[in-house]
């Protein structure tokens, strides 16, 4: 059966990848387990972010995961299992049966048509802010690294930004703003997003080894770009070093 994708509302959509995750999952259409089947759900992404793990709206009794055997899992996705208790299972092409494998690319359709994961995101550091001078970091870091975003008109976008950053992908994110408290509670509410304030170089080391952050916030006002340039540096080691 063929699917026209313009043709299918949400619901169908959401309908279609349910099925998908029970038919991977050794699961029956009413829910009851499969005698012969003890498997976890599969996710078939080449990049396990939060976003994709938020989108398999797994049961609270599900512990189990199943990836590929060369699926990238981001910081925040390992740290978000964790929390959770979640054991993450890769597997081999020799552990999974062509009728399975080709049921697991369906499902990587459906999500990729509907905003999931299907193809590689990118894993550099991504710095927003309100700040003019933030495009002259461009010169202190390296681009392979480092992804500096178009100066923001207010903090509450650059906020915004850096949230869309995390979601897609990117491991950690850096936002230079001018109100840091106010940036901070609005972080706070998603659920994505572990940020922590650094005002001063003697917080940074603290912030890493007790936070399992993902964002830092950098008042604008009390730093200058060499010094954010060293943060940056320093943020990647560390979450490179978790990785």
């Amino acid at each position: 059966m063929s699917l026209n994708a313009s043709n299918v509302n949400p619901a169908e959509i959401e309908r279609i990848v349910r099925e998908v995750l029970r038919n991977l999952s050794g699961l029956s259409s009413s829910g009851t387990a499969v005698p012969a089947a003890n498997v976890a759900i599969t996710l078939d992404a080449s990049v396990v972010s939060v976003d994709a793990l938020h989108r398999l709206k797994l049961p609270s009794s599900e512990k189990r995961i199943q990836i590929r055997s060369s699926s990238v899992v981001t910081p925040s996705a390992r740290d978000w299992c964790r929390e959770r208790g979640i054991e993450i299972v890769r597997t081999s092409s020799r552990d999974v049966d062509k009728p399975q494998a080709a049921t697991s690319e369906s499902l990587s359709a459906v999500l990729a048509s509907h905003g999931g994961e299907g193809a590689s995101k990118p894993r550099r550091l991504f710095i927003a802010g309100s700040s003019p001078w933030i495009a002259s970091l461009e010169k202190q870091l390296c681009p392979r690294q480092t992804q500096i975003d178009a100066v923001h008109a207010d903090d509450a976008a650059a906020m915004r930004s850096v949230a869309r950053a995390i979601r897609s992908g990117n491991p950690t994110a850096m936002a230079i703003v001018s109100a840091p408290h106010s940036a901070l509670w609005q972080a706070a509410r998603d659920d994505a997003l572990r940020p922590a304030i650094v005002s001063q170089w003697s917080d940074l080391p603290d912030v890493l080894r007790e936070v399992p952050t993902n964002v830092l916030i950098v008042p604008s006002k009390r730093w200058n770009i060499a010094g954010v340039a060293n943060i940056a540096r320093h943020f990647l080691d560390h979450s490179r070093s978790r990785s």
